[in-house]
């Protein structure tokens, strides 16, 4: 059964948050303040790596329309993304992260009458499971092979995601995790 869940979570992971429970999704992002941001003009998206447990549930059709996402919302802005990594100003790097998590809440309720000495307190305690996903997204400075920037979105998923929706979460899956960059104060010119 966990290992159906664990599959099912990663599956769904694999539509870029497409069965988002919220529809706002925020951005937290980090930076190196001494890279020169502004001189960014280029990105090359490097291939996902196959040894982690989500990636290797990922089909190659599901990867290649995430990397559609995030060219799109990169050309949206102005950049351009290259295949020839010598000729890009900084890689692109992405993951999917899930989690399987337990939400438990305690109520205390009054009596049906809600008023005091009533009835006996009534108690009652809810617990849920789900999967919490996180898509993350670092951006390599090419000459030192070290992160400079990293962004990550986070978002309950749903049980079922519907297919259809597919494209446009990933659409603001992309523009939610890119929306910090350049970071503040670091404009591209």
């Amino acid at each position: 059964m966990r290992l159906m869940l664990r599959a099912g979570a990663f599956a769904a992971l694999a539509f870029l948050l497409n069965g988002c429970v919220s529809t706002s999704l925020e951005a937290v992002s980090d930076f190196d303040t001494k890279f020169a941001f502004d001189e960014v003009r280029s990105f090359a998206i490097l291939p996902i790596d196959r040894t982690s447990a989500a990636e290797k549930l990922i089909s190659d059709m599901q990867v290649d329309r995430i990397n559609e996402a995030l060219t799109r919302e990169l050309e949206t802005r102005g950049y351009s993304v290259v295949a020839d990594r010598e000729t890009a100003d900084v890689y692109l790097a992405w993951h999917l992260v899930t989690r399987e998590k337990t939400d438990i809440r305690s109520y205390n309720a009054a009596s049906a009458y809600n008023c005091w000495r009533c009835g006996p307190p009534v108690s009652d305690v809810s617990v849920r499971q789900f999967v919490q996903g996180t898509f993350i997204v670092d951006l390599i400075d090419p000459e030192r092979s070290r992160s400079v920037w990293r962004s990550t979105i986070q978002s309950e998923l749903a049980t079922n995601p519907d297919p259809k929706d597919a494209a446009k979460n990933r659409a603001i899956a992309a523009k939610a995790v890119l929306a910090p960059f350049p970071p503040e104060g670091t404009e591209a010119q």
